[in-house]
């Protein structure tokens, strides 16, 4: 019969040791590990003694221990996921600039040792250096040959355009002796890619800069003009209140506009955060 504390643990264990490897071993596993075993166990046995305890006090205390505990778990998670995070972000932003490195070198015949120790000196961006480091350990250190070592850091990189590039190095190194036009047409793609989804934001930018000067410039100079023009057929009335020009001017100038405005800066920062 299958112990149901064995699985969970062990699926707790692969789950961090994933977090591990895709973070490029950023973080202390074993701390982690045991955070995100052990924690839930405790706060479950807190909430089963809160639910059974009628003191005011303990109860109260526990409750405190409880909400410490699930902040703690919760840090511990966003944090080890953040980490992979940033580094795919790192990968899918930089890597284009490394393949414009990679290409001159590839063309003048170095081999793919040479190449990695290269970029892992002049790489500026410590992420993707980092992991040319992690590769020559593997050869150095590991006794790996030099493809399996990038293809073990396939598993071990978080990011699309990365696996493309070096999963195309692994494969082809052996196969074609037009390695460097090869990357130069991954190069081509990556870059139009780029170029179609900045345009695209540039679009969807425009369109952010329409709805705000529409909702949140000229629609309050708009409801100011209705009132006015209505004021002498009698009062208007929002709900209870009566609705002055005066009054409209004071909370599209005060509230209305700029929580448009705030919503608006909002959208157009992540638009602009998803393309840096």
């Amino acid at each position: 019969m299958i112990n149901p504390l064995t699985v969970y643990r062990r699926w707790v264990s692969n789950y961090v040791n994933r977090l591990y490897l895709l973070s490029g071993y950023g973080f202390n596993r074993d701390f982690v590990a045991v955070i995100a075993t052990y924690t839930p166990i405790i706060i479950v046995a807190l909430m089963v003694a809160y639910a059974l305890t009628l003191v005011s006090t303990v109860r109260n205390a526990l409750l405190m221990v409880i909400i410490v505990l699930l902040i703690d778990y919760l840090s511990v998670l966003m944090y080890a996921n953040a980490r992979v995070y940033v580094r795919s972000s790192h990968f899918e932003r930089y890597l284009v600039n490394t393949l414009m490195v990679m290409i001159p070198l590839v063309a003048s015949g170095v081999t793919l040792e040479e190449l990695v120790s290269t970029l892992a000196t002049i790489e500026r961006d410590p992420y993707i250096a980092r992991e040319f480091r992690l590769i020559l350990r593997d050869v150095r250190e590991g006794g790996m040959d030099i493809l399996t070592a990038i293809r073990a850091s396939l598993d071990r990189v978080p990011s699309r355009t990365y696996n493309e590039v070096f999963g195309l190095i692994a494969e082809s190194y052996l196969l074609s002796a037009n390695l460097a036009d090869i990357l130069m047409l991954k190069l081509e793609y990556l870059i139009r890619n780029r170029y179609n989804k900045l345009r695209s934001t540039t679009q969807v930018l425009g369109l952010f800069m329409e709805i705000y000067l529409v909702a949140a410039l000229l629609l309050p100079v708009l409801l100011v003009l209705i009132v006015i023009t209505l004021s002498p057929l009698g009062p208007i009335y929002f709900g209870p209140i009566v609705l002055s020009p005066m009054l409209v001017l004071l909370i599209t100038t005060l509230i209305y506009s700029p929580i448009m405005g705030y919503i608006i800066y909002l959208l157009i920062d992540s638009v602009i955060s998803s393309i840096e």
